[in-house]
């Protein structure tokens, strides 16, 4: 906050105070979970912020829908939180919203050649799909053997095919360590995800949650403080740094001119993936050292394909699972797991070579191809039934995003993602999921952290400046 009289930072003066919305002292580009955690933390600041947003709402890549199911949201985007003891359990509670255990892992089904080994039975060593050496292999041999790991970085599937690894425990290690990252085993690295790994506060995968209200709820919650300052449907074409300031301009979605602004401060929460495709000129170019991390880390993608079904024989075969893995391109979760409801819903959710092809299939060809997977999957018999509705959003092929979430391809760590990270002449800083380094990276209680991380950041930075406080 500046001090009483003409406020300065070093002997030039603040942007003015007048039209506050195009020359506010921070500019913050995105309105996702990122964003909305930067800006509110700069607004209960007292700094003047604007959020500019392509799309015509908020949550980025957190979409909820309430139309398949009025009574049971469904989500289209992030679909879980994960962890305990993570910030976005905080985000609900100061909302007065609801997380539920979602019991993926501890009821989940592994198909191995048409044959289903159920959790926690999978470690009993007579088991006839599994087995114990499978089981041992992919919960405790090889992720360890991945941790411990210091040689020359390969792709997760090299690294298990110099290895004698069953297919039941390869197919768990593929799911863990590959599909969860929305990407495919020979496009992930060893090395970087287990440095990465070792950082996180509580292991991935085991403590998950359901956002009851739905994750649009939430972001709708945090953007309602703020108002006004959030500018929908305003596109970032260019971002030119001056000694003075930063000057921002968008574009019309369609494509034609839009408006310039003017801050102090830039915050870039875009995802990696319009980073990577130049959705976003800067003037000066980002240094090569910044464009080098972009180019390096890997960016996934997937989809979440909603279906309501009638009719079918999985639940009466299959019991009450919440994941089944057949390793193939898509898991079937269902979000009902551990409850009962007037529609039965599966999610399909798609990663990888496979979820980019698809993403431009029409809707009618989609849900063909995931209900013939699922057939070839399954034993026979075990049927999702008819579909009655579906509803998806091709993440891969949205502009405003062009992926899914962050990864480590072979080459790639840490380091990368903390150069990502790293402001730029004092005044360009940079949040998304895509710039976490503590081990959270891909999830959204990772984006709300790096917005928090960038806040802090300019608040320092004017602190630092002379007859600023």
């Amino acid at each position: 906050m500046t001090m009483a009289g003409s406020p300065v930072i070093g002997d030039r003066p603040e942007l003015p105070p007048s039209n506050s919305a195009e020359n506010p002292d921070v500019i913050v580009i995105g309105a996702g979970f990122s964003g909305l955690s930067a800006a509110r933390r700069l607004v209960t600041s007292g700094l003047r912020v604007t959020v500019l947003e392509a799309s015509d709402r908020v949550g980025g890549r957190a979409l909820s829908d309430y139309s398949l199911d009025p009574s049971f949201p469904v989500e289209l985007g992030a679909l879980m939180v994960h962890g305990r003891h993570v910030i976005t359990h905080e985000w609900i509670r100061e909302a007065g919203l609801h997380a539920v255990p979602y019991p993926t892992h501890q009821r989940s089904r592994i198909v191995v050649d048409r044959r289903v080994g159920r959790y926690p039975w999978l470690a009993l060593p007579a088991h006839p799909v599994i087995g114990f050496r499978s089981t041992w292999q992919g919960y405790f041999g090889i992720p360890r053997a991945l941790a411990r790991y210091s040689g020359p970085d390969l792709s997760l599937q090299a690294f298990l095919n110099e290895r004698q690894v069953s297919p039941g425990a390869r197919s768990l290690v593929d799911v863990l360590h590959a599909h969860t990252y929305a990407t495919d085993p020979d496009s992930i690295g060893v090395r970087g995800p287990a440095e990465e790994e070792s950082e996180a506060g509580e292991p991935f995968g085991f403590r998950n949650f359901r956002l009851v209200e739905g994750y649009s709820a939430l972001a709708n919650w945090a953007a309602s403080s703020l108002g006004a300052r959030i500018v929908r449907r305003s596109p970032v074409a260019e971002v030119l740094l001056e000694p003075e300031a930063v000057r921002v301009r968008t574009r019309e979605p369609e494509g034609g001119p839009g408006r310039e602004y003017r801050a102090l401060y830039v915050i870039v929460t875009v995802s990696l993936g319009v980073l990577k495709a130049g959705g976003i000129r800067f003037d000066p170019p980002l240094p090569a050292s910044k464009q080098a991390a972009i180019s390096r880390i890997g960016f996934g993608d997937a989809f979440a394909l909603q279906l309501r079904l009638r009719e079918g024989t999985m639940r009466r075969r299959l019991g009450d699972f919440g994941v089944l893995w057949g390793d193939t391109a898509t898991s079937f979760l269902r979000p009902r797991v551990g409850g009962d409801g007037p529609t039965e819903v599966v999610t399909a959710f798609t990663v990888g070579r496979e979820a980019r092809r698809r993403s431009r299939l029409t809707d009618p060809e989609l849900i063909r191809e995931t209900v013939d997977e699922w057939n070839q999957v399954v034993p026979p018999g075990v049927t999702l039934g008819t579909v009655d509705g579906a509803v998806v959003h091709r993440w891969p092929e949205d502009p405003w995003v062009l992926g899914a979430y962050s990864f480590f391809p072979p080459g790639s760590g840490p380091a990368d993602r903390r150069e990502l990270a790293a402001p730029v002449a004092g005044r360009l800083f940079f949040a998304g999921e895509a710039t976490e380094t503590t081990g959270e990276s891909a999830t959204v209680s990772g984006a709300i952290l790096t917005g928090e991380r960038a806040a802090r950041e300019i608040l320092d930075a004017r602190r630092a400046v002379p007859g600023v406080k």
